[in-house]
């Protein structure tokens, strides 16, 4: 009793306790998947990793789809939307693996999920979603929270201050799928979706990592507990809860609930990776959390 009380009072703005507890599960498994990505960088090149992360994913969701009738509506229109979609997606993945690469894994979670910033702006356009005095100073203190962790950047190492705009990018991206989504998911099941991106963000990510390192499999334990964690959990089982409750929920909402992963992010990049933040850091990052609290609040 006490654990569903718990689970209530930090996911009450979903529709019921099962929705609550399944985006708990992803923000768990999310959480911590940005140390995980950053132990696979020790052994191949990101977009090599991430490759392996679709393909696999692919593999593993195709049989599935077997049992599964009318997934999708075989309409030309929904099609094209899907695999746009899904040209999207791994474009936002392509620009978060890049920025990973530069910055850590506590930070890179942080300015990645100001997505439900963007998403809120997204939603108010094209989903008709209400406009309030509280979400726009939310979006503005949450993109105020990255200028601070961005300037800091600019005044110490000037040179990775890429990596911040690829994450940013990514969560700009990673916003239009959530939105594109919310739009055609009467017409696609949350297992057909999951399927599409991985399947069709292979194709897309695979000239990218000939391009950077070529295709290698690294048969070091660390390295398949790490494909094996950022595949079975990270990918399979969390994105179709992901899609199912974009399905079902409010999408700012949903996005915005998720605000806990980059602070387990942060937190196990300090204690597992040795990560340090400074106080810059810190201010931004209270900030970024700050404003997303704003716009999902409840008036």
């Amino acid at each position: 009793m006490g654990l569903r009380c718990a689970i209530s009072r930090a996911y009450g703005s979903l529709k019921s306790l099962k929705n609550s507890i399944m985006l708990l599960v992803v923000v768990i498994i999310w959480g911590g998947n940005w140390v995980n990505m950053k132990i696979g960088f020790n052994y191949v090149t990101p977009l090599n990793y991430l490759f392996q992360r679709f393909f696999f994913s692919a593999i593993m969701i195709a049989p599935f789809l077997l049992f599964l009738k009318n997934g999708i509506r075989k309409d030309f229109k929904v099609i094209t939307n899907v695999i746009i979609l899904c040209v999207i997606y791994a474009f936002s993945v392509i620009f978060m693996m890049l920025g990973l690469e530069s910055e850590s894994s506590g930070i890179s979670a942080i300015v990645t999920f100001t997505q439900p910033l963007f998403v809120f702006g997204l939603s108010a356009v094209f989903l008709k979603n209400e406009i309030t005095k509280m979400k726009v100073a939310g979006v503005l203190v949450g993109f105020a929270g990255i200028g601070m962790i961005y300037l800091e950047k600019v005044g110490s190492k000037g040179e990775i201050t890429l990596s911040i705009l690829f994450l940013l990018l990514s969560a700009l991206l990673w916003a239009v799928t959530i939105v594109y989504y919310k739009i055609i998911s009467e017409a696609v099941h949350p297992y057909w979706i999951s399927f599409s991106q991985v399947a069709i963000g292979s194709i897309v990510v695979l000239p990218f990592a000939l391009l950077t390192g070529g295709i290698k499999f690294i048969y070091e334990l660390p390295y398949i507990l790490s494909i094996v964690y950022l595949t079975v959990l990270s990918t399979v089982l969390a994105f179709f809860l992901w899609f199912y409750l974009l399905k079902n929920e409010d999408a700012t909402t949903v996005s915005s609930s998720s605000l806990m992963i980059p602070v387990i992010a942060l937190v196990s990049g300090v204690f597992i990776l040795g990560e340090t933040v400074n106080l810059y850091q810190v201010i931004g990052v209270l900030m970024v959390l700050t404003g997303i609290y704003l716009v999902n609040r409840r008036q």
